[in-house]
Order: C-alpha cells, then sequence, then structure tokens
C-alpha cells in the first residue's frame, strides 16, 4: 500500500494514529494525538482515511500540514470556499461496476500497558461505493456524536476507543450511511443501523476471531447484511399485518344493511320454472327441495327486512308443496299466522303469510 502526505493512519502494534507529514525512503513519520513525530514503516501502519477526507485532531498535526504559501486573495464563490462542499461534477465515471454494499464493525480487545482492558471501533467499507457516514454513542436515549466523514470504497476508519470499564454506560452504536461513486452510477438505499451494546458478549474473547480485515481477532458486525435482513422482516410483517386485516375481512363481513322495502309485501313465485333455467334434468324430489329451499330462504329474508306479508305461489298440482308450507310455519314459525291469499288474484294456488299484526288481515 502506497502512503502519502496527510493520510490518517493507525498503528498496528501499538495504540493510538496520527496523520503523515512526511515520508523519507521507506520511513514513513506520523504525527500521533500528542503532537509527536513518530517514525514507522509501511507494514506497521493501517490506512485510516486519505488525505482529500482526513480531518486533523490537534492543531500540533494541522500546522505540520499548512505549507508555507502566501494567503491568496482571490474571490471564491461560497461553495468553493465552505470546507464541507465536495465537488464531484468533473470527476470521471469510476470503472467499477459492482453494486453491491458491504459494510462492517469491529471490535477489536486491546490490553493497554496498564493491564486495563479497551475496545476499539472500526467501521469498514468493503464495497466499491464511497460513503458519507454518521456515527453516534446512544446512552439512555440520549444521542452524542462520535464521527462523520467520508469513507472511500475499500478502506477503514477507527470510530472510537471505549474503556472497559465505561462499555456499560453504552447501550448502542448508530450508524447513518449514505453510497455514492464518482461521475454517473447507480444509486443504493440510505442505510440507518443500530448496533445493540452487550457487555458480557463483548468481553468475551471467544467471540473474537481471525479475519482479512485486521492482523488481530476482532469481533465482527455486518452491517449491511443485518441491515437488509431487518428490511426483509420488516416488510415480511407489514405482508402478513395486511394478510391478517384481509382474512379478519373475509371471515366477518358487515353485516348487510336492511333493506327498506318499497312495499309492506312481497310475492314470491314457487313454481319450479321460475327457479331453475331447465327443470326436465331434475327429479321431483329434487324440484321439491328447490321449492322449499326457495320458501325458507324468502321468509327469513322477509322476516330480517320486517315485511308485513309475504305470498308464497306454490299452484294447486297435487298438495304436496301448499302442505309442506303450512307444517313448516306450524313447527318452526308458531308466532306467525298465515291464510289463502286473495283467491281473486291467486284462486287456491297461494298462501300468504302474516309478519306483523295488520288490522287489515282480520
Amino acid at each position: 500500500m502506497t502512503f502519502k502526505i496527510g493520510d490518517r493512519v493507525k498503528f498496528l502494534n501499538d495504540v493510538g494514529g496520527g496523520i503523515i507529514t512526511r515520508v523519507d525512503n521507506k520511513t514513513i513519520y506520523v504525527v500521533n494525538e500528542d503532537g509527536f513525530e513518530v517514525p514507522a514503516i509501511a507494514s506497521q501502519l493501517l490506512l485510516v482515511v486519505s488525505q482529500a477526507e482526513s480531518m486533523p485532531f490537534t492543531s500540533a498535526a494541522t500546522h505540520l500540514l499548512q505549507p508555507d504559501v502566501v494567503p491568496d486573495k482571490t474571490v471564491t464563490s461560497p461553495a468553493e470556499s465552505a470546507s464541507d462542499y465536495i465537488d464531484l461534477t468533473n470527476d470521471p465515471d469510476e470503472s467499477n461496476v459492482d453494486t453491491s454494499v458491504h459494510i462492517l464493525l469491529v471490535w477489536i480487545l486491546r490490553q493497554k500497558k496498564d493491564r486495563r482492558t479497551v475496545f476499539d471501533l472500526y467501521l469498514v467499507n468493503d464495497c466499491s461505493y464511497h460513503t458519507l457516514y454518521v456515527s453516534a454513542m446512544v446512552s439512555e436515549g440520549v444521542y452524542r456524536g462520535i464521527q462523520a466523514g467520508i469513507l472511500e470504497s475499500e478502506s477503514t476508519i477507527h470510530l472510537t476507543q471505549i474503556p472497559g470499564e465505561n462499555l456499560k454506560l453504552v447501550n448502542s452504536i448508530r450508524l447513518e450511511i449514505i453510497f455514492f461513486k464518482k461521475g454517473a452510477y447507480l444509486p443504493q438505499e440510505p442505510m440507518r443501523y443500530e448496533l445493540k451494546i452487550d457487555e458480557f458478549y463483548l468481553k468475551d474473547p471467544v467471540n473474537y476471531v481471525t479475519n482479512e480485515y485486521f492482523d488481530e481477532k476482532a469481533l465482527i458486525f455486518h452491517v449491511s447484511d443485518e441491515y437488509l435482513m431487518a428490511e426483509i422482516e420488516n416488510r415480511s410483517q407489514e405482508v402478513q399485518t395486511q394478510f391478517e386485516k384481509q382474512k379478519i375481512q373475509i371471515d366477518n363481513p358487515p353485516k348487510p344493511e336492511k333493506k327498506v322495502p318499497e312495499s309492506d309485501t312481497e310475492e314470491v313465485d314457487l313454481h319450479i320454472e321460475q327457479l331453475v333455467d331447465n327443470p326436465k334434468t331434475l327429479t321431483h324430489a329434487e324440484m321439491f327441495d328447490i321449492q322449499m329451499k326457495r320458501f325458507r330462504n324468502a321468509l327469513e329474508e322477509a322476516i330480517h327486512c320486517r315485511l308485513k306479508r309475504i305470498i308464497f305461489i306454490h299452484g294447486v298440482g297435487n298438495g304436496r308443496l301448499r302442505f309442506e308450507i303450512r307444517q313448516t310455519l306450524d313447527k318452526q314459525y308458531p308466532k306467525l299466522s298465515y291464510q289463502d291469499a286473495s283467491f281473486k288474484e291467486y284462486g287456491y294456488g297461494a298462501t300468504m303469510v302474516i309478519l306483523k299484526y295488520d288490522p287489515k288481515t282480520k
């Protein structure tokens, strides 16, 4: 790996890191957090963030990176002078067309010289997209910012270090990420992820394994995979909820509104020709069953709609249908009264059932 002046790096064999201020052959000089310049070789360093994204954390490191030049008095636009402005309009398209995302949070457990245990937390961008990230620590519902910035593709950054005795004070780590590439690219949905802190799980060395990202054993959380699974589960729950609502509607349909009859008397023709299209295909028993079923359904509907009267036209025939209708009324509807319908209109072929008391029927 090639290092250049301005890169922020991490010491692999020691705690901490700093910013590269000069490179002399194979020796790389790094200004640490205390402002001291420490010599190192490339194999002892881990790139955290490149020069374009580096935000020096001490004034000592800052002044070493500033060239001795006369300030340019040329008037610039607010966008050009703003420290948080990033112009990507003239960047060439990146050749990598991979659209997969792979983001990780990595814990490394370390023992300091005074035998205190500390937990270093890293953010790893293991995909072809660059990221804008914001990280925060959550404790008792209160958010405290950790770090924000740009993390290039295939890069790693050290987010924070938590002493072992303070781990119990942290409830979770909050992470928000936006993906982008230089030039034209296929967009990815922004990612919002929260890692719940399990103190005992983090403190157990068994959970730390060898990995491809660090020389030391690490506890790795695949943020992008867990986020995707959570989104799938949420979507599945939404579908299940919608299905249950539909099932409730099917199993418990709304009760039909009571109809307001246009007339207080209904007429029902029970002749088999009025009930089926091709009565010649039916036996006499089948015809009789259809007629009686129509009788019962019409009677129940008339009661539900609060009609005063219903007239069943059964014809004269052999008298069986008329007899069965009246037997059913006597046995199953004893509170209802019935009589022959108007002889002038129906002759002896109809029965009128009185559903409500009406002086006119006396």
